[in-house]
């Protein structure tokens, strides 16, 4: 149940009193609490836009993905955790979440708020007058491949029913999983058409290749994933600073452990120590004298949330090697990236070793819940929400989901 703050640009208009006269300020402007919608219009505008949607999508990211790992099997609530008090947490890693969970809640909107504010980038985008081509691309860019996110988001990690994954778009119908990925697809190859820059079109041919390979499309996710994200690449990352804090230092990390780690984490390091190198763990005791484990891998509220990153590019590649599909040496990839964090090489490696890798890669990243799902492997009781539900607020609201 995170608090979202709302910094609203408002002064106080104070009474200056002088011991000597009555006098007081008059001449002072009427206050300024919005900008007006029209006054956007404008080319000179476009860097604001842009950087609101990429704010936004800082506020989604971290907490989307802390949010679904809770859900998954990586990490759950426990009362025995003295710090824990959020029975909205407790809802989520039991999989018997509430239409009203306010910590689900507070998600769905800001998670709307990117995928509206992307998209109104691009229609406010095409048109108005724009002079500089370059300018235009860049919005274009910015609001196709973050409306993709947002789309992706969507897919992934809601859902009408416990096992019925999909979201909503401007208080429309339910889009299935299926369409709703094949909605974030067409953003991303929209916003390759307006990227200047190879690294940028090889982050987005990443998110092309996982999201194909969510659907079960691995012909696809192949194509994609061989030109996507290189060894050397830099993440792509959502940036935090002291306007958005990263989710998971608040709710599951040193700023506050109320989420704590499955001990199978702790598990790898102990089987290999140089695990410790990419599952960065530390430990807390619970009321009753048990040691847990809580993430260290955002070690302060300005750590900022690898999104996308050559390592998890490899990983789709050796999976899909593995499965039949491309031409990659599944084992070289994996051992790739294992030596990216001085991790000895496998000498042998299957589907069930490549998901094993992706749960150690990959942690408290958000994508533990994706391959449950996709894979099969749930680890809760049938009957559970396999998928955060859409909310209440959304189904009182849309007559669609009546």
């Amino acid at each position: 149940m995170k608090k979202n703050r709302k910094y609203l640009l408002l002064i106080p208009i104070v009474a200056v009193l002088s011991f000597a006269c009555n006098d007081y300020i008059q001449n002072v402007d009427p206050l300024i609490t919005q900008a007006q919608d029209e006054l956007l219009n404008n080319e000179t505008q476009l860097p604001f836009l842009m950087t609101g949607v990429k704010q936004r999508f800082s506020t989604v990211a971290s907490q989307i993905s802390c949010l679904a790992d809770l859900l998954s099997d990586q990490m759950f609530y426990t009362s025995d955790n003295p710090q824990a008090s959020f029975p909205t947490f407790e809802e989520i890693d039991k999989g018997q979440i509430l239409l009203d969970n306010n910590s689900n809640r507070g998600m769905w909107r800001v998670l709307g708020e990117l995928r509206f504010f992307a998209d109104d980038l691009i229609r406010r985008t095409n048109s108005i007058s724009i002079s500089n081509a370059a300018n235009k691309n860049a919005a274009l860019f910015t609001g196709y491949f973050y409306g993709g996110i947002a789309r992706f988001y969507m897919a992934v990690y809601y859902g009408l029913a416990q096992t019925q994954p999909g979201g909503v778009i401007d208080a429309g119908p339910f889009i299935p999983q299926s369409q709703m990925l094949d909605q974030a697809i067409a953003n991303f190859k929209s916003a390759i058409t307006s990227s200047a820059k190879d690294a940028d079109t090889r982050i987005v041919n990443s998110f092309i290749a996982k999201a194909y390979l969510v659907k079960g499309d691995f012909a696809n996710a192949a194509t994609y994933a061989a030109i996507g994200m290189a060894k050397g690449d830099a993440d792509f990352l959502a940036l935090y600073n002291d306007v958005s804090n990263i989710y998971y230092w608040g709710f599951a990390g040193k700023g506050r452990v109320q989420i704590v780690v499955d001990n199978r984490m702790n598990d790898y390091i102990t089987a290999d120590p140089k695990e410790a190198n990419r599952i960065k763990l530390s430990t807390l005791k619970g009321t009753s004298g048990k040691t847990y484990y809580f993430q260290t891998k955002y070690p302060d509220k300005f750590s900022n949330f690898p999104v996308m990153t050559w390592q998890e590019n490899n990983l789709m590649l050796a999976e899909l090697a593995l499965r039949g599909f491309g031409s990659g040496n599944a084992l070289a990839l994996v051992n790739e990236v294992r030596a990216s964090h001085s991790v000895g090489p496998l000498v042998i490696i299957d589907l069930n070793g490549v998901l094993t890798e992706r749960d150690k890669e990959l942690c408290f990243q958000g994508d533990r819940l994706i391959d449950e799902n996709r894979t099969g492997k749930w680890h809760l009781a049938a009957g559970t929400w396999q998928y955060l539900p859409i909310t209440s607020d959304e189904r009182n609201a849309n007559p669609n989901l009546k």
